[in-house]
């Protein structure tokens, strides 16, 4: 995850994390902040002093095992994002960051270790902390360090404060530099006022419909039979062998165990959209068609995968135009997108928005070609009035490590955004944004997230809705005005995922789109029991409809101002909320058998509420409703 000692801890475990989710903050959570920052200091001196007489002497003292104890990652986090992890966990993540990036900054800008001996000793923290085999270690701390390096050594006043601030976000790791926190775009004044929420027309008989897909996370290693309880961050592969136990190999069409998908689910799932709704107009993907193997990842690797999804796109869809986005999976090393302006062969991402901009032609215009081939966006009329922006948000994931070495690059795809949707202002276009990270995750970078804001509530009446991937969960979030917070005048639409990973039923949506507005009316959902498919393995799965979502929870249309009524509706309905974490979790087997309860339903309920890292606003207030239900409520049938 972070700078040099991260490289292993959570350079590991956030390179591979997917769901993310929201994190309700205890009535005492600023003590326990300054509790745990002190702490953090003092842990991190002792183990810079305790690790230093370890490479010093080669004995591991017993006060340095039991830190390193301390420092252990719990295996079932491995299938998370961060921010999902809980309160009390985040801190001891934050004190591994604060550690272990202050002692390797010491090796390299003090005593001068070479590329070498640092890449060394970080395979052997990536060992202590049982996160990966050894030999993965190695692979996957080979595969960042020369990045991480670069960017310390050319950046000297980065501190491990900084970088795990920019990482975590939250908690005792607190973003204090104002390199980092102080840069804006320009916006334009003008636009229409928000003075209330968005409303938008009901379902109608002659609404366009949209397919969304995302991430198919296709494994060209996933075997059948083939472990798929390994220990690591990513099972069901060829390398990991056949477990003694029958009960814990690959099911034939995926496996909830943290595995990826084969290629005869993901030709499967996208053969079933196609064949379901022939009368679909256009197609969304976005992304993530790159498996979590990310020990593995390479260039050719990855070039073949992305060319076969494509491929399949273009023959089940070959009438449709196809709108694209980049996952965070798809750049290898994972999650690492450089600046333009990084041209080293060995760091640049050009070869990716090369690939893409050649692969995404059949449906893109030509004049598409340049952004893509910069940064991997793209803006397109899709017909007249309506137009698409595909977004690379990738580059403000906060694991993307070319943040810190260069925020202000951030600005350049914003101000792109900016000036494309003043422009469809101008032409009386509504619009579309599709994005791989959702924008109001923990895990984009918050700085960014309030700039993206500041456009969205200059361009609200413009931007009809957005599409995200990521999660793997089906879901969707409201976004406020943030001059007055009571406005609802946005919403992002999750696609979920054909993946199961991890524990999910696979899925994708059929979106209902006004042709005059080009609002989201409804919404639809479309699932299959990964268990009972794998019961069946000589046939296809069971496609069925998961829900309908107007129908389902009793709302008029999918507006903001209607979604924003049903999460108000949810807080003071734990039993309606719980319904919606069914269908959000797609009615995975291992989530429906662990359950939801209270505290994990108020998360659930922030999340649709939340936009920002640390913007408890609406959470605050929904909650506040939540807290005060009758405990003989609580009591959940499956």
């Amino acid at each position: 995850m972070v700078a040099i000692g991260k490289i292993l801890f959570l350079g590991v475990v956030l390179l591979i994390g997917v769901t993310h989710g929201y994190q309700v903050k205890p009535r005492n959570y600023d003590k326990i902040v300054q509790q745990q920052m002190k702490f953090n200091e003092e842990f991190e001196k002792e183990f810079l002093v305790e690790h230093l007489l370890y490479t010093e002497t080669g004995n591991m003292s017993v006060r340095l095992q039991e830190m390193f104890e301390y420092l252990k990652h719990k295996p079932d986090m491995f299938r998370q994002e961060l921010d999902n992890h809980p309160l009390e966990y985040q801190t001891t993540e934050c004190t591994a960051c604060r550690s272990l990036v202050t002692t390797y900054l010491t090796y390299r800008r003090v005593l001068n270790w070479d590329r070498d001996r640092i890449a060394a000793q970080a395979a052997s923290t990536c060992d202590s902390l049982a996160i990966l085999l050894p030999e993965n270690c190695v692979k996957v701390i080979d595969k960042n360090i020369d990045i991480f390096l670069y960017i310390i050594d050319n950046r000297p006043s980065l501190t491990a404060q900084t970088i795990c601030g920019v990482i975590f976000q939250s908690g005792a790791c607190v973003l204090q530099d104002p390199e980092f926190l102080n840069w804006s775009i320009n916006v334009a004044p003008g636009g229409t006022p928000i003075t209330s929420s968005k409303t938008g027309p009901n379902r109608g008989p002659n609404d366009i419909k949209i397919i969304h897909l995302t991430d198919l996370h296709y494994d060209p290693h996933y075997r059948t039979g083939y472990n798929a309880v390994c220990g690591e961050p990513c099972c069901c592969r060829e390398e990991q062998g056949i477990p003694e136990n029958p009960a814990e190999g690959a099911g034939e069409w995926g496996d909830y165990r943290d595995c990826d998908s084969p290629w005869k689910a993901v030709e499967d799932a996208v053969q079933e959209a196609g064949r379901r709704h022939p009368d679909a107009a256009y197609v969304y993907h976005t992304g993530d068609i790159i498996d979590h193997g990310v020990w593995m990842t390479t260039i050719p690797g990855n070039v073949r995968s992305i060319t076969r999804t494509m491929e399949l796109l273009k023959q089940v869809f070959p009438n449709k135009p196809v709108y694209n986005v980049l996952g965070n999976h798809e750049i290898t090393p994972t999650n690492v997108f450089a600046p333009s302006h990084i041209t080293r062969p060995d760091f640049s991402a050009s070869w990716v928005y090369d690939l893409v901009a050649d692969q995404w032609s059949t449906w893109l215009p030509a004049a598409t070609r340049p952004t893509i081939q910069h940064g991997g966006y793209y803006t397109a009329l899709v017909r007249p009035g309506f137009r698409v922006i595909g977004l690379n948000n990738n580059d403000a994931y906060t694991f993307n490590w070319w943040i810190l070495y260069d925020p202000a690059y951030l600005r350049s795809q914003l101000q792109w955004l900016h000036d494309t949707l003043l422009q469809a202002e101008q032409a009386g276009e509504k619009v579309h944004i599709l994005a791989h990270i959702p924008i109001g995750a923990g895990t984009s970078f918050a700085p960014w997230s309030r700039q993206y804001r500041r456009i969205l509530d200059r361009f609200w009446n413009t931007v009809q809705a957005h599409f995200h991937g990521h999660t793997h969960a089906d879901e969707f979030n409201v976004f406020y005005s943030q001059a007055n917070p009571q406005h609802a005048i946005n919403v992002a639409f999750n696609g979920g995922g054909t993946v199961p990973f991890s524990n999910f039923n696979p899925n994708y949506i059929v979106y209902y789109v006004n042709p005059q507005t080009f609002e989201v009316t409804d919404f639809e959902s479309y699932f299959f029991s990964l268990s009972e498919a794998n019961r069946n393995p000589l046939r296809n799965p069971l496609w069925q409809p998961l829900y309908s979502f107007n129908r389902d929870f009793n709302i008029p249309n999918s507006s903001p101002a209607s979604l924003d009524a049903l999460a108000r509706r949810f807080g003071s309905n734990p039993a309606e909320l719980h319904r919606y974490w069914q269908h959000k979790v797609k009615f995975g087997d291992p989530f429906i058998e662990e359950g939801c309860d209270g505290a994990c339903l108020m998360n659930h309920l922030c999340e649709i509420v939340t936009n920002t890292a640390n913007d408890d606003t609406k959470c605050n207030e929904i909650i506040a409703l939540f807290r005060e239900i009758d405990d003989d409520k609580w009591n959940f049938e499956q």
